[in-house]
């Protein structure tokens, strides 16, 4: 009996002994892996000072990754993160923990990320968390992203965001620009929105203006962009309104400009002209063609008309006419200086220059006729 029950429990032991525990990740020195091209050139690299790996998944994890990408076998982006899964000998890559792509040349663009999934072969990496890429004055962010490197494109998606500052990038954005989704070039500069876009700009913490468009197109390695028509610029304080064509905001200069013609008003007064500059660092106003002004029963029209909004400071000049109902009263100069009060009306002097004022008197009054003086006031 115990024979037999010897025998019994003999290949359950021979049994038990051959089952093997499964094999346990270990840790290489290093991780150093390199891919070519078709060509032979280097298409990319990935190393770690240290890494675990899983022989049975095939997956490494790897401490403080840092890669290279090439194109054309020259080094175009650096990559590093603080650490990362590596699948098989590189098919997918997940970088983890400020995740950092930096294109490299004499002006730099820097994307960050918390996560990125880079498919090598696809020439693709996917950036899910937090999103943000930067050069030295210029920000653009987003909620996800796609860079498809081969075709040097990055996809901004879901609330894309452009920030600039004048200078070196630091604090709260002056300007800040939002819109659905961007398109942007990093190594060529160009952008675009192709969806309606929202624009803030800020004096301090204040509020200054607001501006609206239907999409932009632009160069940021050029310093411009470009918003669509229709264009507003909404001036809430001043209660104030621009209506405008394709209009370009030249970043660096801090200047808006449109050739085509526009409106304005500010409270009881509208302007329209040919074409406008816009000063945002000296907070001027320049139309420099076919300038008109309008309030209620009377009318200025002139080769050009300067405002600074915030002094009220007006100039008009160039075959300046001022035309008032009461009396059918015509003014010219060559010149007209002002100011626009509060309430949008306008007072304007001509100091240092002659005028000639004409008026058509009601019948029974005495008429005369034109009459010149060196500086009379004259109120619109």
């Amino acid at each position: 009996m115990q024979a037999a029950l010897l025998v019994l429990l003999l290949p359950a032991c021979a049994q038990q002994a051959s089952v093997k525990p499964p094999p346990e990740p270990f840790v290489f020195r290093a991780l150093d892996l390199r891919q070519q091209d078709t060509a032979g050139r280097p298409a990319w690299e990935l190393t770690s000072p240290e890494a675990r790996y899983d022989i049975t998944r095939r997956v490494a994890q790897a401490r403080q990754p840092r890669g290279v990408i090439y194109l054309q076998g020259k080094p175009r982006y650096r990559i590093s993160a603080r650490s990362g899964t590596v699948i098989g000998d590189g098919q997918a890559v997940q970088l983890e923990g400020e995740v950092s792509i930096t294109l490299l040349g004499k002006d730099p663009v820097h994307v960050r990320g918390d996560l990125v999934r880079w498919l090598p072969r696809q020439n693709l990496m996917l950036i899910d968390r937090r999103p943000v890429a930067t050069d030295r004055s210029t920000r653009l962010r987003a909620r996800t992203a796609r860079f498809l490197i081969a075709d040097d494109r990055i996809e901004l998606r879901g609330t894309a965001t452009l920030d600039h500052w004048d200078g070196a990038a630091g604090g709260p954005p002056p300007l800040s620009i939002s819109t659905a989704s961007v398109d942007w070039k990093p190594n060529n500069g160009a952008l675009q929105a192709p969806r309606a876009v929202q624009g803030q700009r800020r004096r301090g913490t204040a509020l200054d203006q607001t501006l609206t468009a239907s999409g932009l197109q632009g160069n940021l390695r050029e310093g411009f962009v470009d918003l669509l028509a229709p264009v507003q610029v909404l001036d809430g304080g001043r209660q104030g309104l621009l209506k405008a064509d394709r209009t370009r905001w030249a970043i660096n200069d801090q200047m808006l400009s449109s050739g085509s013609p526009f409106t304005g008003q500010v409270k009881r007064l509208k302007a329209q002209g040919a074409r406008f500059v816009i000063d945002l660092r000296q907070s001027t106003l320049l139309v420099p063609q076919a300038c008109a002004l309008q309030q209620p029963d009377e009318t200025l029209n002139a080769e050009r008309c300067l405002w600074h909004w915030p002094s009220g400071r007006f100039d008009a000049s160039g075959d300046v006419v001022l035309r008032r109902q009461t009396y059918k009263q015509v003014t010219r100069a060559s010149v007209l200086q002002g100011q626009i009060g509060k309430d949008g009306t306008a007072t304007f002097t001509a100091p240092g220059t002659r005028v000639l004022s004409r008026f058509t008197l009601p019948r029974g009054e005495q008429s005369s006729g034109p009459s010149r003086s060196a500086a009379p006031p004259v109120t619109f």
